[in-house]
Order: structure tokens, then sequence, then C-alpha cells
């Protein structure tokens, strides 16, 4: 690093820093000693470049920031209407997708005869519909206890998402938003803000919504 002669006599003077002579084309130059000059050089660099980690870690912080922002408000604008009233349900199995676009809903106990008859159905078309990803499965169990309702699960390999009975009783059937009419077997189909689109009660009407619930939930997204 070439410097002036008035430059180096300041150092000399404030520093005492080592200097060494060479000649170039007939013109005396002076130049710092490598070692120092090596010295100085490095302390810039890394004044420099700490420098520049510091408003880069800056730059990540406010980065970082921002995306959780907007990670809170893309969840806060993904939580459905049934979605909150499910958070408020105790589940005897399963877990329930709370980003669905539909929820169908099938009353079911294991002392109702009818309600047998559908559950094979249940089971069969329940992994299609969980497959979508745009649907869930809610089953409302009517039996006395949660070890029975745990039983008839298991009898028949059901894995839906299953609440009781008496725990939506006991709002009067408005904390869950278009769960239709209480009935052994029944089903309702709602969409994510609780708009019912079909209730029906009996064995062969809850057959006839199951087979066809792709008709009530992701044609009926894909036609609007």
């Amino acid at each position: 690093m070439a410097i002036s002669k008035y430059t180096i006599g300041l150092l000399v003077a404030l520093m005492g820093l080592p200097l060494t002579s060479t000649s170039a084309l007939g013109q005396e130059e002076l130049q710092l000693d490598p070692a120092v000059e090596t010295e100085l050089n490095g302390e810039d660099v890394d004044s420099s470049s700490k420098t520049k980690k510091k408003k880069k870690k800056k730059k990540s912080a406010k980065g970082k920031d921002a995306a959780d922002t907007d990670d809170k408000a893309t969840d806060t604008k993904e939580v459905s209407k049934v979605a909150e009233a499910l958070k408020k349900f105790k589940f005897i199995s399963g877990k329930p997708n709370l980003k669905a676009e539909y929820y169908i809903y099938m009353y079911s106990a294991s002392w109702c005869g009818y309600c047998k008859m559908c559950m094979p159905s249940a089971v069969k078309e329940y992994k299609k519909i969980r497959s979508s990803k745009q649907v869930e499965f809610i089953l409302i169990n009517g039996d006395k206890s949660k070890a029975e309702a745990i039983a008839y699960m298991k009898e028949y390999k059901a894995k839906m998402p299953c609440i009781a009975f008496d725990d939506l009783k006991a709002t009067n059937f408005m904390g869950l938003p278009g769960c239709g009419m209480p009935g052994f077997p029944a089903i309702s189909i709602a969409d994510k803000n609780g708009k019912q689109i079909i209730s029906q009660v009996g064995a062969s009407k809850v057959k006839e919504v199951l087979e066809n619930w792709r008709d009530y939930t992701i044609k009926r997204k894909n036609e609007d």
C-alpha cells in the first residue's frame, strides 16, 4: 500500500511504526513494513466485515418478523366457524382437519341397529373423504360411556374424529354449526362456516348421502 511521505511522517511521529526504503524508476518511495501493512489492512477488513454482518443480521431479523406476522395473519384467516367450534370439543378418537372446506356429521351409536348398518359405508367412504383434504367427517357418538364409544369404533375399525353426543347436547345443539337434526342414524353436511347443505335421517338416506358425498362438497365447490 503506497502512501505519501507526509502521511508516513505523521505515522512515524505518532505511532513509531517501522519503515523500509525501496526505489522504483530512480525515485525513492517509502512503504510501511509489510507486517504492519497486513495488520492494518486486516483490521480495516475485519471492521468493515463486522459492520456488514450486523446490517445483514438486522435485515434478517426484520424479514423474520415480517414473515411471522404474515403467517399469523394467514392462520387467522384460515380458521373457520366450524373449526373454531370443533376446538372446544373433547374428541373420543381422532383429530379433525380444521382447514377443511366442508364437514360431514353422522350420528351413530352401538345400541342402534340401523346405525350399525351404516357404519361399513361410513368407514369405507371416510378413507376417500380424508384423502381429499377438502372434506372432514365427524362421528357424533350416542353411547352412554367413552369406553362403549371406543369399543364401537374398534369394532368397525373406524378412525374418523369422534365426539360424544352428550357434549353436543349440552350446547343445545348450537355448539357445532350445521350439525343438523339429531337422530340415530342421521347425517348432515355443512360448509366450513356452518351453512347446512343437506340433512337426512334414516339408514337408507344416510347411505345415499355417504355414497354421493362428493356431489354435496367437492363437485359443488367446483361448480361455484
